[in-house]
């Protein structure tokens, strides 16, 4: 659905209008932001986990190796996919895109991505194989099935 269609509500199921960014060509993010993004969301993720939901063998583990490995390997998971499915879909961004200056965006330029684009999106993210194909553009399977991108934001002026 393109951007032009989209301003004439025809959405399908919605007849309402969609709220939309003015026209804007976006740079999209590289391979290095994209992994580097998903990294420090997993890094807090990991801190989080150790701290609400502590594995018990780490006995002999440094300080460092405590806070990035103490916490329960699917409880990780699961805060990684609650943070990224809420932040996605009300700010379109996680901690990690919003410290490299990436945003995710709906390709029908709608402004933010929305709850069902942004479980869609989280769910294959977490499955990790659409998110290591990729297409001629440089999205992944995950952002092509949600209708969305992960773009760079622009510099100001």
């Amino acid at each position: 659905m393109t951007l032009a269609h989209a301003r004439r509500g025809g959405g399908l199921g919605y007849d309402g209008s969609v709220t939309t960014e003015p026209e804007q060509t976006y740079e999209r993010a590289s391979v290095a932001q994209r992994l580097g993004g998903i990294g420090i969301d997993w890094v807090l993720c990991l801190v989080i986990s150790g701290a609400i939901f502590p594995a018990n063998n780490l006995a002999d583990a440094s300080g460092i190796e405590k806070l990035l490995f103490a916490g329960q390997p699917l409880a990780t998971l699961g805060i990684w996919a609650l943070q990224h499915f809420v932040l996605v879909a009300t700010l379109g961004m996680t901690y990690g895109h919003r410290f490299l200056k990436l945003r995710v965006v709906r390709e029908d330029g709608a402004k933010y991505p929305g709850f069902v684009k942004a479980a869609i999106r989280t769910v294959l993210l977490a499955l990790v194989i659409p998110a290591v194909v990729w297409d001629s553009e440089g999205r992944g399977l995950h952002d092509r099935a949600a209708g969305t991108r992960l773009v760079r934001l622009a510099d100001p002026a």
